[in-house]
């Protein structure tokens, strides 16, 4: 059987985030770094980008050891917690129910779009995206705070953009086998709604999960 991976970011009302910090526990860390995300890509900074994360194969690119060891750096980085569960149900209805600007929503079958994307920008650029693993909770004055580093991250020149999209399908096409994929709003989604969320004094909540 088939899953699909999703990566929803969304604006929240900000009462609601302080709401969820003060009564449900790990909310207040919820996609927190955490002392041990530096060791989780560490070799990706370090020498990770001087090897082959795909060689060619008969069918499209072949997957590397470093593929799926970042791959699996990332799933690391999203433990099976009950706590964060319940916190991303609730996540699931203070975000927009329908599509608009202040949503966004990234799926692919057998794939994992947040994991397309860091590849595609590297570990440095990465660094400065909000949260750990694509989740994140941020209330307003995160949000304000985390602005200028999405920014730089996202904010992709043509030539940039180009070569980060060829990236994202290198890896979707190397990591899924060519699956079919909703991901033309990838770069441009999680800083449109971060952009929003500070423009109106909101917060804005990250989500990972597989389907």
């Amino acid at each position: 059987m088939s899953v699909t991976g999703f990566w929803v970011v969304g604006v929240v009302p900000d009462a609601e985030v302080v709401r969820l910090q003060r009564e449900c526990p790990g909310a207040d860390s919820f996609g927190s770094h955490g002392v041990e995300r530096g060791g989780d890509l560490a070799w990706w900074r370090d020498r990770g980008e001087q090897e082959p994360f795909f060689v060619p194969g008969p069918h499209g690119p072949v997957p590397t050891e470093k593929a799926l060891r970042l791959q699996e750096a990332v799933d690391l980085m999203r433990p099976p917690d009950e706590r964060h569960e319940a916190i991303e149900e609730q996540l699931l209805q203070l975000v927009p129910q329908h599509e608009s600007t202040d949503l966004f929503c990234a799926s692919t079958r057998k794939g994992d779009p947040f994991a397309a994307l860091i590849y595609a920008l590297g570990p440095e650029a990465t660094s400065q995206l909000p949260g750990r693993g694509g989740a994140f909770l941020l209330d307003a004055v995160g949000a304000r705070a985390a602005l200028p580093g999405t920014e730089a991250t996202l904010g992709l020149s043509p030539e940039r953009r180009v070569r980060v999209e060829a990236r994202v399908r290198e890896w979707l096409e190397g990591m899924t086998g060519g699956a079919a994929h909703d991901l033309d709003d990838l770069v441009d989604g999680p800083l449109r709604v971060l952009r929003r969320a500070v423009e109106h004094g909101r917060g804005v909540a990250g989500m990972t999960m597989w389907c």
